[in-house]
């Protein structure tokens, strides 16, 4: 009987491991848009071949020890996933959107998209946990992080903004706006005439620059974006000319040049740039035209559905399309970016001078 019996094997036990912190591969900075940027001391769990097995893969989260001494800093950013830091010993400065000092014990919640960032003193030692609770961990894929460093390019971009701002100002000084601000634009039909005639044709390149754009967006995000904006502007070349009879077709080299520039713009710069050009420099400017202008066109048939009015009114929200896009470049792409706005600026006043020019004394 007993041959008959099978021998069974008790089941084998998985040992219990140990991991040392100091066992788990730290990475002391990390790339972000080509800037690098300092973490001190972090170390991911799923670094470390056993903690990488023994962490679940379903309903998955991730867990990193850091560090930051003497002065150390990680820089302020945000990240797409719930993040919570443990203080496990001493103590540091949280920055960003609260500041605060922590001591030991103390649990920092960071929701999704929040700024913040963490700065020791001289001498200070910060040793802490952090913990992400959706998918992988922040500096898990090294090539690949989940986080937007904010502090820079906050500085850059607010730079931007008052480039632009500078050049809008001197943009709303033109000499083209004094013919309005005399009142001859509104006493003279003839000069109006040819005011009209000679904006058609900056008008036609607007279009055609916002047609270039759309035809060749790859970013289908972007591309929403800029199709909405396409309505809006759709067809304001034929208003102008019917509704406010232009009388002739204007041939200007210059002017053509210079439209031309805008249009070819679409076709070779990278989306940040066309943001830029579109909205911060030309919708800044027909903001400022339309209020500028449109008292000249009040009166008459056109006068409910002025080409004027309808730029005045609707191009304040147009200047504001792209913003959140420019806000999640890097510091170094900047630059360009202020290039880029001064050279369109650059062409619309060429072609404002050349309005004005075809316009008359």
């Amino acid at each position: 009987m007993t041959d008959l019996i099978a021998t069974v094997e008790p089941p084998s036990l998985t040992p219990v491991v140990t991991v040392a912190r100091s066992d788990i591969r730290a990475i002391p900075s990390i790339e972000v848009g080509g800037e690098s940027h300092w973490l001190g001391e972090h170390r991911d769990f799923r670094r470390h071949d056993a903690l990488a097995r023994f962490l679940p893969e379903h309903g998955r989260f991730s867990l990193a020890w850091v560090r930051l001494r003497d002065g150390e800093r990680l820089d302020v950013h945000e990240h797409p996933t719930k993040s919570m830091i443990l203080v496990c010993k001493g103590s540091v400065r949280l920055t960003g959107d609260l500041e605060e000092s922590l001591g030991e014990g103390d649990v920092v919640c960071v929701p999704p998209g929040a700024r913040h960032g963490f700065q020791t003193g001289p001498g200070e030692d910060f040793q802490g946990l952090s913990v992400q609770f959706e998918g992988a961990g922040l500096y898990e894929d090294e090539n690949a992080p989940r986080v937007r460093f904010t502090e820079a390019a906050s500085a850059s971009m607010a730079e931007l903004e008052r480039l632009n701002d500078t050049r809008l100002r001197r943009f709303a000084g033109h000499h083209l706006f004094e013919l309005f601000d005399s009142g001859r634009m509104s006493r003279e039909p003839l000069l109006r005439d040819r005011f009209v005639s000679a904006l058609y044709v900056w008008s036609v390149f607007f279009q055609k620059m916002l047609y270039a754009r759309q035809s060749v967006c790859t970013d289908p995000r972007l591309r929403e974006i800029y199709a909405g904006h396409l309505r809006d502007e759709f067809g304001h070349d034929q208003l102008l000319r019917d509704r406010h009879a232009v009388s002739e077709d204007v041939y200007d080299p210059i002017l053509e040049a210079a439209g031309n520039w805008f249009v070819m713009q679409m076709h070779s710069a990278d989306e940040a740039a066309k943001i830029v050009i579109v909205h911060m420099v030309v919708e800044s400017s027909c903001h400022v035209f339309g209020e500028r202008t449109k008292a000249a066109f009040q009166n008459g048939p056109a006068a409910e559905t002025s080409y004027f009015d309808i730029h005045a009114e609707i191009d304040g929200d147009h200047r504001d399309i792209g913003r959140d896009h420019l806000r999640t470049l890097s510091p170094e792409q900047f630059p360009q970016l202020s290039r880029a706005c001064e050279e369109a600026w650059d062409q619309l006043e060429l072609v404002f001078d050349r309005i004005a020019a075809l316009v008359g004394p």
